[in-house]
């Protein structure tokens, strides 16, 4: 089929020849005139002077007085106005959001030519409408009764009350706010359209272009826009084309027709354009649904080469006659990489958002850390989680990479929650960026200080790569990302420089609202190559095949709550747009879209999950059930293997170098096993492999919250400290009372436990608050209540705490094992020696059978029995003629009435462990033996509950 621009084109060309260039055509975008002027040209085949093509809203623009204003300047206008009327104190942070909505709302009235007094009606002047309706139509009575009848139905109401405070303004706020605008000459979009109608309507004489203005693809006129095409029109120097050929976008019962009739009525075609080429065949039309965002660009890939290898893209450098339409800009990186390489021409009319760009997220995240600073008057602290995000940000490794590991390991091993600035220091780049702002005023300085560092970087890295050392375009791309940024930032700064009451996150604010309407534009030749764009940029574009991504409800068409201060009520009353109306934009969109193309993909992503509800757009419904007979519909899922795979056993063998390893651990070797390593190699045997063979370890990670790891460790610290001046002698019921009442003492070695465990910097001990204090006040409680259960046993005589031991074990005469450990605590009660271990944690203190300690099938074995044994076994193999008692002290349980931290086999008391050494070590001789048996490979357990808080669980896949 012939497109409709080109068939505009021979119509006009036929009429006007080489006098064409006096008109002027208004197209729906800048697209649509560069693709006409590709068909004039190909018509007219020899040189001619182009006619002026303009989107409606530089028409507009043209013909209005005035000039369009940023958006953030007319937000600080609309503020001042708003003070000075409501006399309200809020600050310009509290007001950006429906601020923004405010101006929005006032830009549909104007463009709509809403009569602004009647729509922002005071309450209390209902009775009035009776009065009134010359100028207000039954609908309109009828929106402004049922609404304020509704809202009046629950008086008293705080956020009503509210709204009505601002409503009564609202009105004044509008008029108020055009005219300084005025004043100045500025104009928001829907005022300067207002402004142009108005004097078309008085007949007052505006600076029209000479020779007829011919729209061409338009569609949702509004009311402003109707007026100026009617005066255009009486004049006789418009002209109206509509391409509303499609059946499907003249059919009635589609939302697309929704301004069929009306603009061919109101506004007909001068001259009946050349008849379009029946299709020969059905156009064919294929859904394919996609378990992945991101998958739907690789199989557009497979679609692209199909296209090719079907002839359907001739010519792969050219591809003219495709185009990949992204309703998500945010797959347009991941299309781009997907398109075959034999495609060398491609054009991407919609440019890549500066939002989504590393600059974009560098911004955010220093926002984030400046929003969080303490104490900015004092040189700042800083919150470790956004200063490590920016340390370990691309763009700021390109400055400084090895500072800025050096600054993260150093955050780690210290466990450094907040950081002052002296410590972020490393060089003066970072020393910028970590510096704190008071006040806005500083902010685009501070901005432009980092985007400057980095530029310089990226123009030292790119004179690198021109000399052949590694590097990439991307730096090309960055650079171009900072320029844009470093211009917003100025934007921003002239705009906010007479506003009052602006913080510096209402500049960061502000600066992320400008970003997210910028984009970088790709370079290219427009007419040349494979077309890549957006869904507005299609408009009155036509191409054979198409290959449209989600197409998801709620993406395609977009689901998009407006938000507005005047209610639904009201805005369907007065004509302004609603959710309806722009779900008819969208349809006459996707409609005219697909009217003329031979071959139609459309992907979505079938995932439901969070809002997302992986469900196809209507449009592939209404096509299925009410238009199938104008296409050749099939449908293909592409899905993910999701049947459930057995995970594969994971079995290491001991051979080779994990042999050797495993060696050093005999007799003679330099490396030891503990008592928690029998206990992981019980719970798993590759548990044991990957943490004392390999030695693997989680990655270290900042605390904000103390773990239980370093309660217990501070507990062993305190118990340890407040003992430690009794070491061999007697401790009796008033050395513990003494010990229970010094709470300044507890307090010391507290700050100091905290200094050293948990801040990681000993010598700089601080007064605890916050969580620190309660959790401190929680472990001191524990000290407390452990020495209240000393009193039962005391006097008794203090050993030592920490008793470190290094031992050979000989489980046979042929194995030979290095153990070593720490012993909590060693006392003395009468003539027994006590071994005593402490457990941040809950246990049983008695067990009944020494082969369920070695049992890796029961949940609730009692490894902490199991170690308190090995303890003890390696104690006496030290001191073989001491009487010996196992004892546990569970935390969790201190408090408990009757608690007895002596372990008891059977119920009953151990008098000695000498007498069941007979019965353990057997046990314990055979699982060393199991260890380093050669033929016995570390296999994962069969028991999947000792995998809950294992750290290596992923590598497992359980």
């Amino acid at each position: 089929m012939t497109p409709f621009l080109r068939r505009i084109a021979q119509t006009f060309y036929s009429e006007y020849g080489n006098d064409l260039y006096r008109h002027t055509f208004v197209f729906p975008n800048k697209r649509a005139g560069v693709f006409f002027r590709k068909y004039l040209s190909e018509i007219a085949a020899k040189p001619l002077f182009s006619p002026r093509m303009i989107t409606v809203q530089e028409l507009f623009e043209t013909l209005s007085e005035y000039r369009l204003a940023d958006r953030t300047e007319l937000l600080g206008l609309l503020y001042a106005q708003f003070r000075r009327l409501s006399k309200s104190e809020e600050s310009f942070d509290d007001f950006l959001y429906w601020g923004d909505m405010l101006l929005n709302d006032f830009s549909d009235v104007d463009k709509q030519m809403v009569d602004a007094g009647q729509l922002f009606r005071n309450v209390t002047n209902l009775k009035s409408m009776e009065d009134d309706k010359s100028y207000l139509t039954e609908e309109q009575v009828g929106a402004i009764r049922e609404f304020w009848q509704n809202f009046g139905e629950h008086a008293g109401n705080e956020t009503k009350m509210e709204f009505l405070q601002i409503w009564e303004i609202l009105f004044d706020l509008y008029v108020q706010f055009g005219r300084s605008l005025a004043e100045k000459g500025y104009a928001y979009e829907g005022m300067l359209f207002r402004e142009v109608a108005q004097r078309a309507e008085n007949g007052d004489e505006l600076p029209l272009p000479g020779g007829k203005i011919i729209f061409v693809g338009l569609n949702a006129f509004t009311k402003s826009e109707i007026v100026l095409a009617e005066h255009l029109k009486n004049r006789g120097i418009a002209d109206f084309y509509w391409d509303y050929a499609s059946p499907l976008v003249r059919d009635e019962k589609n939302r697309a027709s929704l301004w069929v009739k009306e603009n061919l009525t109101r506004f007909p075609s001068g001259y009946e354009l050349l008849p379009d080429e029946e299709p020969s065949q059905k156009p064919r039309m294929e859904l394919i649904s996609v378990p992945s965002a991101v998958g739907q660009t690789k199989v557009v890939n497979r679609l692209l080469v199909e296209l090719m290898r079907q002839n359907n893209i001739s010519a792969p450098d050219m591809g003219l006659n495709t185009a990949i339409v992204l309703p998500d800009e945010n797959l347009l990186i991941p299309t781009l990489y997907s398109i075959p390489s034999e495609i060398n021409k491609i054009n991407v009319t919609m440019g890549y958002p500066l939002q989504l760009s590393s600059v974009a997220g560098l911004v955010d995240t220093v926002a984030k850390l400046q929003r969080n600073v303490r104490d900015a008057d004092k040189g700042g602290l800083f919150y470790h989680r956004f200063v490590i995000s920016i340390l370990g940000h691309p763009l700021v490794k390109i400055v400084a990479q090895e500072e800025s590991e050096r600054l993260i390991h150093y955050i780690k091993k210290h466990n450094r929650v907040m950081l002052t600035r002296e410590e972020l220091s490393e060089n003066a780049f970072l020393q910028l960026i970590f510096t704190p702002i008071t006040v806005w005023e500083q902010v685009p300085d501070y901005l432009r200080n980092i985007l400057s560092g980095i530029y310089r970087e990226l123009l030292v890295a790119s004179q690198k790569e021109s000399l052949g050392e590694k590097g990439g375009n991307v730096y090309t791309l960055e650079k171009e990302f900072i320029v844009q940024y470093y211009k917003s930032i100025n934007r921003l700064q002239d705009t906010l420089s007479g506003v009052e009451n602006v913080s510096g996150d209402t500049f960061f604010r502000l600066l992320k609202g400008i970003v997210s309407g910028v984009s970088v534009s790709f370079t290219g030749e427009p007419l040349s190559g494979l077309q890549v764009m957006g869904v507005l940029e299609t408009r009155a574009l036509d191409f054979d095949n198409l290959i449209i991504l989600s197409m998801n409800e709620g993406v395609f068409p977009l689901r998009k709550t407006t938000n507005s201060f005047i209610p639904y009520t009201l805005r369907k009353g007065f004509g302004l747009p609603t959710y309806e109306y722009q779900d008819s934009v969208y349809a006459y969109h996707f409609y005219r879209l697909i009217s003329r193309a031979k071959r139609i993909f459309m992907l979505y992503d079938a995932r439901a999950q969070e809002t997302q509800t992986g469900e196809v757009s209507r449009y592939f419904y209404q096509l299925k059930y009410l238009y199938s007979r104008y296409f050749d519909i099939s449908e293909e899922v592409i899905g993910n293997d999701v049947a459930s795979v057995e995970a594969l056993p994971v079995s290491i063998a001991k051979e080779g170098a994990v042999l050797a390893k495993l060696n050093r651990f005999l007799a003679g070797g330099d490396r030891y096993l503990s008592a928690s390593s029998v206990k992981d190699y019980i719970n798993c045997p590759l548990q044991f492999y990957f943490s004392a063979v390999e030695n693997l370890r989680e990655e270290d990670e900042v605390q904000e919250i103390i773990q239980s790891d370093v309660v217990g460790t501070i507990f062993h610290y305190l118990m340890e400290s407040l003992y430690s001046r009794y070491r061999g002698g007697v401790v009796t019921p008033d050395t513990l009372r003494e010990l229970i009442e010094a709470e300044g003492y507890q307090t010391d070695l507290l700050e100091t436990a905290f200094a050293k465990f948990y801040f990681k910097s000993p010598s700089q001990k601080q007064k605890l608050e916050g969580h620190h204090y309660l959790i401190s006040e929680i472990i001191r409680d524990f000290v407390k209540q452990t020495l209240e259960t000393d009193k039962q046993f005391a006097p008794f005589r203090y050993i030592e705490s920490e008793h470190n031991f290094s031992v050979q074990y000989k489980a046979s005469d042929t194995l030979s094992v290095n153990f070593k450990g720490k012993i909590d605590r060693i006392d003395k009660v009468g003539d027994v020696y006590r071994i005593v271990d402490y457990k941040s944690g809950g246990g049983n203190t008695d067990f009944s059978d020494f082969a369920e300690l070695f049992d890796a099938s029961k949940k609730e074995r009692p490894y902490q029995i199991l170690q308190v044994l090995i303890y003890s076994l390696f104690y006496r193999q030290e001191n073989p003629c001491k009487r010996l008692l196992p004892a546990i002290y569970y935390l969790r349980k201190i408090f408990d009435a009757g608690n007895s931290p002596e372990v008891t086999f059977q119920k009953r008391e151990i008098e000695d462990i000498s007498g069941f050494l007979d019965q353990f070590t057997p046990y314990f001789d055979a699982l060393l033996a199991e260890i380093f048996n050669p033929e016995t490979p570390f296999s994962q357990t069969p028991y999947e509950h000792n995998c809950t808080y294992c750290d290596f669980r992923q590598i497992c896949n359980r």
